[in-house]
């Protein structure tokens, strides 16, 4: 988990280094016995979280488009966590659809796991990585359409989000990226529970970075 977030700011560090902490170094040491681990990055004194929605959108927006993957392919080098959990972040591939679908079904599997099996659950979750993820990301990069790996935070909610009290600037800590598609980023906001789902915070963004095409998906 601590090498994984040390990655990630390490590699959103190189292309925005105002927007993230600057990280010095992660490593582990031994207490009463027990194995620990540390990480050690920039102080940045938290003020308002979220952060105003036109500076912050902004700056995200320019992280997205600045990144350039160092494969070309949609992935990361090592494995991130969301919180303490594990996502299958080490792989890379050409095509979003295949990694998303890799990702979400490795928490999936997790799940199981730890839950036990619960048999309609896991029948929505096989239509969803079988049939739905396929449906709605293959037609990004299909018929001509591309879309390019973007370096993302990968757990952009209000509290991973602040500003600034010295500089007054916004920036993002607490990541657990990969390359993926840009909106991947933004999903977090649908949910009515953060203040980033207010829809200034996504128009401001889309005033940037515009959505993928296609934009909407016939029905069949």
């Amino acid at each position: 988990m601590i090498e994984g977030e040390y990655e990630s700011l390490k590699a959103m560090y190189a292309v925005s280094p105002g927007f993230i902490p600057e990280p010095y170094g992660w490593g582990h040491y031994s207490q009463d016995g027990k194995e620990c681990y540390f990480l050690l990055e920039e102080f940045r004194l938290v003020g308002e979280q979220p952060p105003d929605p036109l500076r912050f959108t902004a700056k995200l927006a320019q992280l997205h488009k600045r990144s350039i993957s160092p494969t070309g392919k949609f992935g990361f080098h090592t494995t991130t966590c969301h919180g303490k959990v594990p996502q299958m972040t080490d792989q890379w591939s050409d095509s979003w659809s295949e990694v998303y679908q890799k990702h979400l079904g490795y928490m999936v599997k997790q799940d199981q796991e730890q839950n036990g099996l619960w048999p309609e659950f896991k029948v929505l979750c096989d239509i969803t990585l079988e049939h739905v993820i396929p449906r709605l990301l293959e037609p990004l990069q299909s018929d001509g359409r591309s879309i390019k790996p973007c370096l993302v935070h990968g757990d952009l909610w209000d509290e991973n989000t602040a500003t600034d009290m010295r500089t007054g600037e916004p920036f993002i800590f607490d990541p657990g990226s990969l390359w993926a598609h840009n909106e991947y980023e933004t999903g977090n906001w649908r949910a009515v529970r953060h203040r980033l789902s207010n829809k200034s915070y996504v128009r401001g963004y889309k005033s940037h970075f515009p959505a993928s095409e296609p934009g909407k998906h016939p029905v069949h």
